[in-house]
């Protein structure tokens, strides 16, 4: 049954790119233990993490096919080896990290991305697709699919992005994402650097382990993503299990490792984040 649900419609949104501190002292509601036990939001961040790394590649790919017509991948020298076949609608990119080299933040890639690129007048659209693809032994099968939009209703840059991936852990568990999120450039978009990135990201997600476990995220404040600091800067998650909610605030936009946890009783909790 929870399989079934699983398979209709979900969003999924990678936010998460840190590694959560959670130290929880006996007097720790069970209701927020939960739902935020260490185990598990550290299993479901390195997941977000992950994934995180993968739009960083293909988006860095897209900017430099932009700008250059070669492109790179991600900044490690002859690492990917990419090649490009032009095709009726576009081309194809294959990205090749062969058996492991490291890339940005000392991460080690491994496998091929196949990314196919199409345009038309209002945009782009890429298909993404991995061959034996994994980051530091975590290994990343399925596909997802990227529409891009030079101008939203605001004028600025926006993806829709659709997934269905398998993750395995190198502890062996396999998690299952598949959903859709929308993430929008609010700054940025008129230099080539990505230093100066700012992205407003909303929507919600599920996803389901192989025990058919699933946890519902809902950002009920849209996320503010800079791509200069290493943590969500603002916006609320709210998180959700066997009908039991908790709450994640990340701030008021300060460059920080600090959230505020609440429970569904009003107990609060600060966290330290750290990548």
């Amino acid at each position: 049954m929870i399989l079934n649900k699983f398979k209709k419609a979900i969003y999924f949104l990678p936010i998460l790119g840190f590694v959560l501190l959670f130290s929880c002292s006996g007097d720790e509601s069970e209701m927020l233990e939960k739902i935020l036990s260490i185990e598990e939001i550290q299993k479901s961040i390195l997941i977000e993490e992950l994934a995180a790394d993968v739009n960083e590649i293909i988006d860095q790919d897209a900017i430099d096919v932009a700008y250059s017509g070669k492109g790179t991948g991600i900044n490690s020298g002859t690492c990917p080896a990419r090649t490009m076949v032009r095709t009726s609608t576009g081309r194809t990119v294959t990205l090749d990290f062969g058996t492991g080299c490291t890339g940005r933040n000392g991460k080690e890639f491994a496998g091929k991305i196949i990314i196919e690129y199409t345009k038309n007048t209002l945009g782009s659209s890429k298909t993404v697709t991995f061959d034996e693809f994994s980051i530091n032994q975590n290994a990343i099968d399925g596909s997802k699919s990227i529409v891009r939009l030079k101008e939203n209703d605001s004028g600025n840059p926006e993806s829709t992005i659709s997934i269905d991936i398998t993750i395995t852990l190198t502890s062996g568990e396999v998690v299952f994402k598949k959903g859709i999120r929308v993430r929008e450039k609010i700054e940025g978009k008129t230099t080539r650097a990505r230093g100066d990135d700012v992205c407003s990201i909303s929507g919600s997600w599920e996803s389901v382990n192989r025990k058919g476990v699933a946890r519902a995220s809902t950002i009920t404040t849209n996320l503010r993503r800079e791509y200069a600091c290493r943590y969500i800067v603002s916006g609320v998650l709210e998180i959700s299990r066997d009908g039991i909610k908790a709450t994640l605030d990340f701030g008021d936009g300060t460059c920080d490792n600090k959230a505020t946890v609440t429970d569904a009783n009003g107990k609060t909790k600060e966290i330290s984040l750290k990548r």
